[in-house]
């Protein structure tokens, strides 16, 4: 077992880890220095390495980053396409590594020079063994997107240090929320946590794999390119999610958004079976479901996020798609 052991003081992070969320804000259309200015920082993009901040603010921020790009899986998103091969705790790690044990070790040895605000350890128990991160102080919120970001880049890791051994299947990760995570993590386990920390937990014997430098790097790469969208639906999701909560999201606005003129946008979507309009109420219906699950908020708040500014509409909408009114959908999914 190996542990990292935080310094003494204030938890702290580097003030650049934040960067990945200002920069896919920016690819948005997003102002990404609301996020700096709410905190009284620099507005500097990208932020700087050596400025420090508390650990509150950074979850506060990467929180305050998912709201402002109304992405209630933007954690999971960038973690998943991070440039690990420019991180210097895990850069560092692969050029020294031996096994996928010897990585992750080296890897939590060489975090500590970054965050003063997290223990990460490595513990095995019998067969199986678990990656934790644990946080020195637990913030007042679900820290979804700081897990969800996590979830994304140590899946990734591990998968392309593993290699033909991955098997999704004998992984549990445990986390805070499991909504904040996309449909493209299901194939997954994942469980409800707490405040504390994320943990990924996989079979003792993947310590001992040899670890590949070339292939691994090599993996990584066509990892962070399967991140580029593959398929027409999945491009026009991403070019739309941002703005699901416009009720003037037509059908031209979309193709707008998309880039393309609306009558071939049509055309491309009708040979895959489908249309703008019913993606549209595809991702909104995926949006509100998540929403009445892991929130409180009350249906009118959730349906202008989705783009009605009725909520009877909103909910004559849900029923529609569900069967089932956005009330009977809250209580009989928390139960």
């Amino acid at each position: 077992m190996i542990h990292n052991e935080t310094k003494p003081g204030i938890p702290l992070i580097r003030l650049s880890v934040i960067n990945p969320f200002l920069k896919e804000l920016v690819s948005r259309d997003i102002d990404p220095g609301q996020l700096l200015e709410e905190q009284r920082l620099p507005v500097q993009i990208p932020a700087s390495s050596d400025l420090f901040v508390s650990a509150l603010c950074m979850y506060s921020m990467v929180e305050q980053a998912a709201a402002l790009a109304n992405d209630p899986f933007l954690g999971a998103t960038i973690g998943s396409k991070l440039d690990l091969l420019s991180w210097e705790p895990i850069a560092q790690a692969a050029d020294a590594a031996v096994t996928v044990g010897d990585l992750l070790n080296r890897f939590i040895l060489n975090s500590k020079e970054h965050a003063s605000s997290t223990q990460y350890s490595l513990e095995s128990t019998g067969n199986r063994t678990t990656f934790s991160l644990r946080r020195v102080v637990e913030p007042p919120f679900d820290p979804a997107q700081n897990d969800a970001f996590y979830l994304g880049f140590m899946s990734r890791l591990m998968k392309s240090a593993t290699g033909e051994t991955w098997n999704a299947a004998s992984v549990l990760i445990s986390m805070s929320d499991p909504l904040a995570v996309p449909q493209m993590f299901r194939e997954l386990r994942i469980v409800k946590g707490d405040r504390s920390g994320f943990r990924i937990s996989f079979p003792t014997e993947w310590l001992f794999e040899k670890f590949e430098k070339t292939a691994f790097r090599h993996r990584i790469q066509q990892s962070g390119e399967s991140q580029t969208p593959q398929s027409l639906i999945e491009s026009v999701h991403r070019a739309i999610a941002p703005h699901l909560h416009d009720e003037d999201l037509t059908v031209e606005r979309a193709a707008e958004l998309c880039g393309i003129d609306k009558r071939q946008l049509s055309r491309k979507l009708r040979s895959k079976g489908t249309t703008i309009n019913k993606e549209i109420a595809n991702l909104r219906q995926e949006r509100a479901t998540s929403a009445l699950v892991k929130s409180d908020q009350r249906i009118a708040e959730i349906a202008t996020k989705v783009g009605f500014s009725d909520p009877t509409v909103f909910s004559r909408a849900f029923k529609t798609w569900t069967g089932q009114s956005p009330q009977e959908y809250r209580r009989n999914n928390r139960n």
